[in-house]
């Protein structure tokens, strides 16, 4: 008998996922690391990164050169998402919850709390975007397929990590085959030349511009990547987890992407339009169906996450609750934020993620790579979850760097919002998450190392009060 399959008889509440933010036992693991693969894909089958792949078109970028961006921007993201998801099986425990070693137990509760901020705003842009595809496929209005949306994605998320895994990969399935024809015909019907326009003063900014922004998307699932991957058995192989991952998010980004692009060049703005003017109108309400079942993974996914940061932050709920609570509050930004103006929002809400995560990511790159050997000299699994253990208090060192890099990152900002010098030097161009990332790295690196005889916590709690 497969034994990741519920035996028949059990209840509803029985297949529900009861786990919060603890370490999962060894007898509790489960699963290949090729199951990767497709948790990364189907989350990201829904019509935002479509969307998003056709924001060169009418910048002037051409298919080329959207197409050149989109690559170099999900390469760069999804090695770094594959690089946090090794991560879930050494220690068997939440992304956000790890670096609870750098920034210490009351620390983190700063990206953790952002993180909640990230989660619930990629949740109500994936109802906004699902309610749409749901809209267009029974033609009844957005408020009331919002709450649909919102509604299913919270019962997924409720059910929990199993649930995740057999959506995702029936989703993966049903994606390559129909994608696949939708590749096809989007092939069959462009007639327009693949060549870039001629180059201009703005060309290079504009696919800096394209490209910070997909990489942005991306590598903002770093944030997630361990919540999927720490059930997985701790003795599994590294390289394989990570090439798993990195296809799975890789693949998937990229296709949606590119046919967003090629879309939206077909029907001269909308992809959507794009699709109705090459594909028959049965196939055309399929595409729609798998829209809306990648929304309501990408939305699960979501709650999922975080509720794990909520519990992060010590919030005395239980998983459900939070999960319930985040669908309430990103089902109302839908509908305040699923109008006209969406486009601009997305695109803002995409760079300001980079504003922390950026920073973050760096820390804990360096706190599991460097300063604990690669998840191997970290002390008991109990150490992350008790309050006055070695990770206790608050770790100004972490703290610093971690400021430092959002400070950094002000200059090159350029958003709706605010665009700082850099940013207006570089024609718009957002690299604030370059910066961030590398003052952070920089300033955590040479705190470390000036601390060097107090790095490790498992010296004992005496040395790792900094």
């Amino acid at each position: 008998m497969n034994k990741n399959r519920a035996p028949a008889g059990r209840t509803m509440r029985s297949l529900t996922e009861h786990h919060g933010i603890s370490r999962i036992d060894d007898s509790q693991r489960h699963g290949r690391e090729r199951d990767q693969f497709s948790m990364r894909f189907a989350p990201v089958v829904y019509l935002a990164p479509v969307m998003l792949g056709g924001v060169g078109i009418p910048l002037g970028l051409g298919l080329i050169g959207s197409i050149t961006a989109i690559v170099v921007g999900n390469l760069l993201g999804s090695l770094a998402t594959a690089a946090c998801a090794v991560m879930g099986p050494r220690l068997g425990i939440p992304q956000v919850t790890m670096s609870r070693a750098a920034f210490g137990h009351r620390g983190n509760y700063i990206p953790a709390f952002l993180g909640i901020l990230l989660f619930i705003g990629y949740f109500s842009l994936g109802t906004a975007l699902g309610a749409r595809s749901l809209a267009n496929l029974t033609g009844l209005p957005f408020t009331p397929m919002v709450v649909v949306v919102a509604a299913l994605s919270v019962l997924i998320a409720v059910f929990g990590y199993d649930a995740l895994q057999a959506v995702g990969r029936w989703l993966t399935w049903v994606s390559l085959v129909v994608f696949g024809i939708v590749s096809l015909a989007v092939m069959v019907s462009t007639t327009e030349p693949a060549a870039s326009p001629a180059a201009s003063g703005h060309y290079a900014t504009t696919w800096l511009l394209v490209c910070s922004v997909i990489f942005s998307y991306t590598v903002s699932w770093t944030i997630y990547a361990s919540d999927y991957s720490r059930y997985l058995p701790a003795n599994g192989r590294a390289r394989s987890m990570f090439l798993w991952a990195f296809g799975g998010i890789f693949s998937s980004a990229t296709w949606m992407m590119v046919l967003g692009a090629a879309l939206t060049l077909l029907a001269n703005g909308d992809p959507l339009v794009g699709l109705g003017l090459v594909l028959p109108d049965p196939l055309l309400k399929l595409v729609l169906v798998v829209f809306v079942i990648g929304a309501l993974s990408h939305n699960a996914v979501n709650l999922y996450s975080g509720a794990m940061a909520g519990l992060t932050c010590d919030l005395p709920l239980s998983r459900s609750t939070v999960c319930l609570a985040g669908g309430a509050v990103g089902g109302a930004l839908a509908i305040l934020l699923g109008g006209a103006n969406f486009q601009s929002h997305f695109n803002t809400f995409l760079l300001m993620v980079s504003y922390f995560v950026m920073p973050w990511l760096a820390i804990l790159l360096i706190d599991f790579y460097r300063t604990h050997r690669g998840g191997r000299d970290y002390p008991q699994p109990t150490a992350f979850h008790d309050r006055l253990g070695p990770f206790r208090g608050t770790r100004p060192r972490a703290l610093l760097a971690f400021f430092l890099g959002i400070g950094a990152s002000v200059p090159f900002m350029a958003t709706d919002v605010y665009t700082g010098p850099a940013g207006r030097m570089l024609g718009g161009v957002d690299v604030s998450y370059a910066a961030s990332f590398v003052v952070a790295a920089v300033v955590y690196e040479l705190l470390r190392k000036s601390h060097a005889g107090s790095a490790s916590p498992a010296k004992g709690p005496a040395t790792t009060a900094v």
